[in-house]
């Protein structure tokens, strides 16, 4: 297996942990209640925590579980909005038909509203053009040129 030597593995175990710890506090969960989910032992929760013992990957997952959190790999150069589009697409698998329609609907329903606003936007631009003096000509050359340059043709 082809490891990368920039990487540190001590570090990353740590952070992983750390992150742990917070979203367990976050929950408000105790470790005792972490273990009992995770048919473990409070102690050894605490001996990961405290950062004493290296924990096994089955251990690990067992103790996400427990909080409702699971472990994603995901592309280490593609950083943390790469996560998110993983989190995302996976979650999009799961849905039915229905449910990808209504969220498409939403979607649909969040872009014409943009578009309204954008368009709002620019007509009160132009209305600021309008009393200026410099001439029928320039204004219609302005004004084409904004709708061209926002997107707004006829």
């Amino acid at each position: 297996m082809a490891t990368n030597s920039n990487i540190n593995p001590v570090r990353n175990e740590s952070a992983i942990i750390d992150d742990f710890i917070k979203v367990r506090k976050k929950r408000h969960l105790t470790q005792a209640e972490i273990a009992k989910k995770a048919n473990m032992q409070q102690a050894a929760v605490g001996r990961i925590e405290n950062k004493s013992t290296s924990p096994r990957l089955d251990t690990m997952l067992k103790m996400l579980e427990a909080m409702g959190y699971t472990l994603a790999i995901v592309p280490s150069a593609m950083g943390p909005a790469s996560e998110i589009t993983l989190d995302i697409n996976s979650t999009m698998d799961t849905l039915r038909e229905d449910d990808l329609k209504r969220i498409k609907a939403y979607a649909d329903e969040l872009k014409e509203e943009d578009r309204r606003r954008r368009m709002e936007a620019f007509e009160d631009m132009m209305s600021l053009c309008r009393p200026m003096d410099i001439g029928d000509d320039y204004k219609a050359i302005l004004e084409e040129e904004l709708r061209r340059k926002h997107g707004y043709t006829d």
